[in-house]
């Protein structure tokens, strides 16, 4: 399926729909584009589709960054100012402009060459913050940090974004910024700033319906937390993937007592999520900058989007299923007992049975595939050719959206589900 809409300053492939899980250890990099907006998966192109754009600006450039240290990508920054481009670099000055070692050699470096560059707002926690964008044209919002050892195991994203208004707002936010003068930042179409983020996000979640996948650095806002245990409460298939510390295990037994499905993987993996993603019911995401804390969504320059393109929500659910699928369920600690427990009967096996329905959505022009089959697998729809998949909840039940045309009905489509395989008719 190839999904490259217009012509954008980011990198688009060819996706091929497969019903392989990506693995930690080779995770498949999406990106897709459709309409004004264009998805990055990462890793995979690294800083290639930010060169690109600075490298093809040909008035202006502005970046927002929390962490810069990609000597590539600052050469590329120096490049196009030296050929009469208006580069502006906003860089985190630290914790209430503080300091930042972190940043200092790329500051240095810029200024030493002739780049506008300036400390971030000191009234301002941290400017966490993370956007390029390029001729007023393109704006790319990002989860990721331009550190160039971080490209190649870090679970990233970006959105490049050509709606005017949002582009606009973005500008007029960085402007306001680039001169430390107060601005209520434009919400631009569905453009979610921080401070003052928190109602956005407990509103986002607090809609769910069905399902609720969850990328996050940090889990250390209690209001989330609470939103994300009511969610799974009331039946909805809540699932987490993080990198594992110990800093939110106090949170993660708290989500796991309310049935939420919280799954790490350790630091030294492979793979380290540093993604910040909420993807309901399969429907809408928010992608950005901002970690679940107080400080983040509060006190912190942030910036996220929440959208709606289908293949870009199609892509985003395929990555968080293969991470998800090769991540370790999070368990909480047990304390031994001096006496022996009494064995409990084993349970009967479950039966490995499934059925299945499915009627077209003209809205997405997509099938909606309903299965009922083992709980907690991964179940595949296929048919005309086309195949996707979706992990069943703790009822048994999966909603798969397949990406096969209106005139695929009355065509066979089949479903396996675990071990089980049924089909029906679309």
């Amino acid at each position: 399926m190839s999904v490259c809409g217009a012509a954008l300053a980011a990198v688009c492939v060819t996706h091929t729909a497969t019903t392989a899980s990506p693995t930690a250890q080779a995770p498949r990099a999406v990106n897709v584009a459709y309409s004004d907006l264009s998805l990055i998966t990462e890793p995979g192109p690294g800083d290639r589709p930010f060169l690109q754009a600075v490298q093809s600006a040909r008035s202006s450039a502005d970046l927002v960054m929390y962490e810069l240290s990609d000597p590539t990508f600052e050469r590329a920054l120096v490049s196009t100012e030296e050929r009469g481009v208006q580069v502006r670099v906003l860089l985190n000055g630290g914790y209430y402009g503080g300091g930042s070692s972190a940043n200092q050699a790329a500051y240095s470096y810029l200024k030493g060459n002739g780049v506008p560059v300036r400390w971030s707002p000191s009234r301002f926690a941290l400017t966490h913050q993370k956007t390029l964008v390029a001729d007023d044209k393109t704006a790319y919002i990002m989860t990721l940090n331009l550190v160039d050892e971080d490209y190649s195991t870090s679970r990233d994203f970006a959105v490049a974004d050509t709606n005017r208004q949002e582009v606009s707002a973005i500008e007029a936010t960085f402007t306001a910024d680039w001169n430390n003068q107060s601005i209520r930042p434009p919400d631009g179409v569905d453009l979610v700033w921080s401070p003052g983020a928190l109602d956005s996000e407990l509103s986002l979640i607090n809609s769910v319906r069905r399902a609720l996948d969850i990328y996050n650095e940090e889990m250390d806002d209690s209001a989330i937390t609470s939103a994300l245990e009511a969610a799974a409460r009331r039946g909805v298939d809540v699932k987490v993937v993080m990198t594992a510390s110990s800093d939110w295990d106090s949170a993660f037994k708290r989500l796991t007592g309310a049935g939420v499905h919280v799954r790490t993987y350790k630091p030294d993996a492979s793979l380290y999520i540093h993604a910040k993603m909420i993807l309901v019911d399969g429907r809408r995401a928010f992608l950005g900058s901002q970690n679940f804390s107080a400080g983040s969504l509060d006190d912190n320059r942030e910036l996220g989007i929440i959208l709606s393109t289908g293949a870009i929500i199609r892509s985003l659910e395929g990555t968080f299923a293969g991470d998800y699928a090769h991540a370790t369920p999070f368990r909480t600690s047990r304390h031994t007992t001096t006496s022996t427990p009494k064995p409990k009967p084993s349970p009967p096996a479950p039966q490995q049975t499934c059925s299945v329905s499915a009627s077209w959505d003209g809205s997405y022009h997509d099938w909606n595939v309903y299965v009922q089959g083992p709980a907690d697998v991964d179940a595949t729809a296929t048919a005309d050719g086309h195949s996707y998949s979706y992990h069943t909840n703790s009822s048994g039940s999966a909603d798969i959206y397949l990406y096969a045309p209106e005139s695929a009905a009355g065509d066979t489509v089949t479903v396996t589900a675990g071990s089980a395989t049924c089909a029906g008719t679309l």
